[in-house]
């Protein structure tokens, strides 16, 4: 990482000595920086606008500051509905900062909207508020004709610059003001005291926001009346005015950022004696020490042109270590950027027309980039929608939505500047928990960084002292298409075995076989994983409905309307009716499989009895489970089991009020023992009922008890591994190819109609200093008579490029 470019500089505004704590504070922020580095994502999706039965193709470009990140190496996605339930989760490889994947929608999926959501490992263990989210707009073909937009719910929040409003100290306070679904609402309005008196008027001045100067007084309470843009009128308090305190203001100016900060007159002495500090990527760029024993009001410069493009937060301590007043402003010295050549060379929007692109860096630096070329009409198009540039700059390191981003990068104008001031003065910034920073606490990490997969072997059931340090296991990878991989899985310690850095795809057979203790799989539960998290069930449920469907996006839903209805047109009728013959369950054969399974694996008091039985070699549907608890979910009468909290969290079990006993392999465990199992090593489930006598206590809460598969339990046998055991892996999540038609051949497959809204998707076009150049060739469908192109990348050096071409007659 480009460490260099973050100089920490040491000011004195009236010079007092400096105290220990900030010392400290120095410290801890090196620590952050250093060891607890945050991760954020950006995500090119092929279009902006998806018909059902479509696939969504993405490239996702992950950063640690300004840089590539060289950290994750494992990529998670979520796909989920209106309500927050997952539909689909992914799990992706990263190679050199970037990984690729793709979702196919349902062809029956009946909502406007879905919701994305991705993160890395790292990421999970700090806020979730920076994960990757957007929200992806689904044509329905109901849209243009039963759908009302719902009417708009205008709100206004008001924010004083550096957080507070103290008595006798002239603020900046700046407003946003939007409705219920985050889109932007004009507002005009007074600013009135207790007794209704007006004392100033105020009104927006870009995409809902704006900001006005005011000095409250003593027993001041502050209310804003406004109307919206339908002159419906409203009351609005403003914060409390507080009777002591700081206030910080800023600006941001040529490679300067100019800052003030004031004291109440009648300020506790905590407040005479503060410390101001900036910080950018966690790296501390500022540190200065203020004296307001004499002066109620001080003041300096943070100089700027040496730091990278981004948001600089300035914070404000008092004596007692506390954060007082806190600002984000942004630094732009425009270095953010390069310029590759993108060329149409032959053009066509004529149907299946050719067309050719050429692709030219001019330096010899290394580049990642993305190509994606699709419909323009059926697309729509949102000039200042979130990209590559606007995201890992901006929108990335910030909370709350920001509408159309990319727009304060569109151009240098002193307008556009002051506008993205705006942005800074509402939006919620705190990447750093001060308190425990202050305190020399650092973040808990639950959930290491991985080295792509792993196979984590735990062995169960018997002594340590039986496991010999010179132990190994002997692993042989089966993939599906018969290709295999032998590894030597080494002892780590107690009962584990592991080994790291492993990339495959899609599931995987592996058959094991210890070295020095060949019977010891015979004598102990052997479980197997690849290390990845589980991630949640549920996420949180949008909030956003109603997309904010436009008058002005009325061509594209007819667009998608026309699409929608020719692709039905076209589809074979025999390809529409579906034939679903009701599924019919063999009772006794069931009970049968049951019964050997019960033969073979239980003993004791866990043999026989009134138990609910669940045969998973025999369910196919068993495998896509994430743990045993979701397996069970719903299946028991009375037994409630609560998902845990975050990725890995142990669930929580009750049944008639007490809680079950648990038992892996008739030896007693804990939930998060049994949640470590793969369900994909799972043989057989008996839940025993409350009161049952079974294990120790006699159940008062129900016993579960869980069994891992003997050699010989999977479907399929395969005769090269014949006697040794054998374990199911998860691994990454099949890569899907995007088709592209070649009509410059005779074949079968071209005498199909093409209605493909995206053209070309290639989400790896990498050059170098000996490829500086790379052509492109498409074609275009039957229908399409406007075309957009979208680049975009990134350099070794984490300069970033986003570029965009129209092809049309």
């Amino acid at each position: 990482m480009n460490n260099y470019r973050y100089v920490v500089l040491i000011a004195l505004v009236f010079l007092f000595p400096c105290l220990s704590y900030a010392q400290k504070l120095d410290s801890m922020m090196n620590v952050y920086a250093t060891n607890y580095p945050q991760e954020k994502v950006h995500v090119h999706f092929d279009k902006n606008m998806y018909n059902p039965g479509e696939t969504i193709w993405f490239k996702a470009y992950i950063f640690t500051g300004p840089d590539p990140s060289p950290f994750s190496k494992n990529f998670y996605t979520e796909l989920s509905d209106g309500d927050g339930k997952i539909l689909e989760r992914k799990v992706s490889p990263v190679m050199e900062s970037t990984t690729a994947g793709s979702y196919d929608i349902p062809k029956t999926l009946k909502s406007r909207h879905l919701h994305f959501r991705a993160y890395t490992t790292w990421m999970t263990n700090f806020d979730t508020a920076f994960y990757y989210e957007k929200d992806i707009r689904i044509y329905d073909k109901k849209m243009d004709s039963e759908f009302t937009a719902p009417p708009k719910q205008a709100r206004i929040q008001f924010f004083p610059e550096g957080g507070d409003l103290v008595v006798g100290l002239e603020s900046m306070v700046a407003f946003k003001a939007n409705d219920q679904f985050g889109i932007p609402v004009a507002v005009n309005g007074s600013l009135q005291d207790a007794k209704g008196k007006e004392l100033l008027v105020f009104s927006s001045e870009h995409d809902g926001m704006g900001k006005f100067l005011v000095t409250p007084e003593k027993g001041d309470s502050l209310v804003a009346v406004w109307k919206d843009e339908h002159g419906v009128e409203r009351r609005t308090p403003l914060p409390e005015v507080k009777t002591t305190g700081a206030v910080l203001r800023a600006i941001s100016g040529n490679q300067k950022v100019l800052f003030s900060v004031a004291r109440a007159a009648e300020g506790a002495p905590e407040y005479k004696h503060l410390t101001i500090i900036a910080h950018m990527h966690q790296h501390l760029v500022y540190k200065a020490k203020i004296n307001l024993e004499e002066n109620f009001m001080s003041g300096g410069t943070i100089p700027t042109g040496q730091l990278p493009t981004g948001v600089l937060q300035i914070t404000v301590f008092n004596e007692l270590e506390q954060p007082v007043s806190e600002r984000v402003v942004f630094v732009n010295n425009r270095d953010y950027e390069f310029n590759p050549e993108l060329a149409i060379l032959e053009k066509s929007v004529n149907k299946r027309g050719k067309n050719n692109l050429q692709i030219e860096v001019p330096d010899t630096l290394r580049t990642n980039f993305s190509l994606s070329v699709t419909d323009a009409t059926a697309d729509g198009e949102f000039p200042g929608d979130d990209n590559i540039i606007s995201r890992l700059l901006l929108t990335g390191e910030l909370k709350g939505k920001v509408h159309n981003p990319y727009y304060y990068f569109s151009n240098k104008s002193d307008s556009t500047a002051g506008h993205l001031d705006l942005v800074m003065m509402t939006h919620g910034w705190r990447r750093f928990n001060w308190d425990l920073l202050v305190k020399g606490k650092l973040p808990v990490i639950k959930t290491p960084e991985q080295n792509y997969l792993s196979i984590k072997v735990d062995v169960l059931g018997v002594d340590p002292y039986k496991i010999s340090k010179e132990e190994s296991l002997n692993v042989i990878l089966s993939r599906k298409d018969s290709s295999t991989q032998m590894l030597s899985v080494p002892h780590l310690s107690g009962l584990k075995f592991g080994i790291t850095g492993l990339v495959f795809y899609d599931t995987v057979r592996a058959f094991y076989q210890f070295n020095v203790n060949r019977k010891l799989s015979n004598e102990a539960a052997v479980t197997f994983n690849t290390g990845l998290i589980k991630g949640s069930r549920m996420v949180r449920p949008l909030m956003q409905s109603y997309e904010g469907w436009t008058a002005e996006d009325s061509i594209y839903l007819r667009r998608n309307r026309f699409i929608t209805e020719e692709i039905a047109r076209v589809k074979p009728i025999t390809d529409q009716k579906v034939k679903t013959l009701e599924a019919v369950t063999v009772k006794g054969r069931v009970k049968t499989d049951a019964e050997k399974l019960d033969e073979k694996y239980t003993s004791g008091m866990f043999s026989g009895g009134d138990a609910y039985t669940f045969d998973l070699i025999n369910d196919p549907y068993a495998v896509a489970m994430m743990d045993i608890f979701q397996y069970l979910q719903g299946k028991v009468a009375g037994l409630q089991i609560t998902t845990g909290q975050g990725p890995g969290g142990a669930p929580s079990l009750t049944w008639r009020g007490s809680k079950p006993s648990l038992y892996l392999n008739e030896m007693q465990v804990d939930e998060s023992q049994l949640q470590s199992t793969p369900v994909s090593d799972v043989a057989m489930v008996k839940v025993f009922r409350p009161g049952s006598g079974v294990g120790f206590g006699g159940g008062a809460g129900g016993v579960i008890a869980v069994y891992t598969k003997k050699g010989g339990d999977e479907k399929k046998s395969d005769a090269s591994f014949k006697g040794l055991d054998r374990a199911l892996l998860t691994g990454y999540s099949p890569m899907k190819e995007f088709y592209v038609p070649n009509y410059s051949e005779n074949s079968a497959q071209n005498e199909q109609e093409d209605l493909r809204t995206t053209l070309y998707w290639k989400p790896f076009v990498l050059t170098d200093k000996d490829n500086k150049r790379i052509n492109i060739q498409f074609y275009n469908n039957d229908i399409t008579k406007k075309i957009r192109i979208v680049l975009e990348g990134v350099n070794e050096e984490g300069k970033l490029s986003h570029v965009e071409k129209i092809i049309q007659p």
